[in-house]
């Protein structure tokens, strides 16, 4: 249990740490100390030593509130990673099939085509959508993905684009 009216003198002599003659010495010094430095200048170190606490404060409470925004951000990266991740598991679709053939060319050079109704080539050809890989980089299994939802893969997720429209 701390007793907070005592003084820390007298804390230190309930709890055995100085003797009654300790004790009585370290008064007189304060006494002393007071008496030598005068009113104002104990005044003065008051103040300054106030002001160091608000300093202190100050500083511990910007630390606080930037640490704060660094786990909100941290939570937001996650939480955009898990929508994306949803989004590619939910959202993305097979083309419908169909007699049009829309050739692509991907990042490692290969130009692999997708057998899709004309609507669906339409769409791809004017940017309505995007293909996208749906399987580990090499495998040519593709899906579509509007070209909305695809822009939020890209920022997290940018190998899974495949084509895309410029823009």
């Amino acid at each position: 249990m701390v007793v907070t009216d005592m003084s820390l003198r007298d804390q230190l002599k309930k709890a055995n740490l100085i003797s009654d003659k300790d004790a009585r010495r370290l008064a007189h010094e304060a006494r002393v100390e007071r008496t030598d430095k005068g009113v104002q200048q104990i005044e003065k170190e008051q103040q300054q030593h106030q002001q160091e606490l608000v300093r202190l404060q100050t500083s511990d409470r910007d630390k606080t509130a930037k640490e704060q925004q660094q786990i909100e951000a941290q939570k937001k990266l996650r939480d955009e990673a898990a929508a994306v991740e949803a989004i590619l598991a939910n959202e993305c679709r097979r083309p419908s099939p169909g007699p049009a053939k829309f050739y692509f060319q991907t990042d490692d050079g290969s130009l692999p085509y997708l057998e899709m109704s004309p609507r669906d080539a339409q769409q791809v050809q004017s940017g309505a959508l995007c293909i996208v890989r749906n399987g580990p980089r090499g495998t040519h299994d593709y899906r579509l993905l509007t070209t909305e939802l695809a822009r939020r893969v890209f920022r997290l997720r940018p190998e899974r684009i495949v084509f895309a429209p410029r823009g």
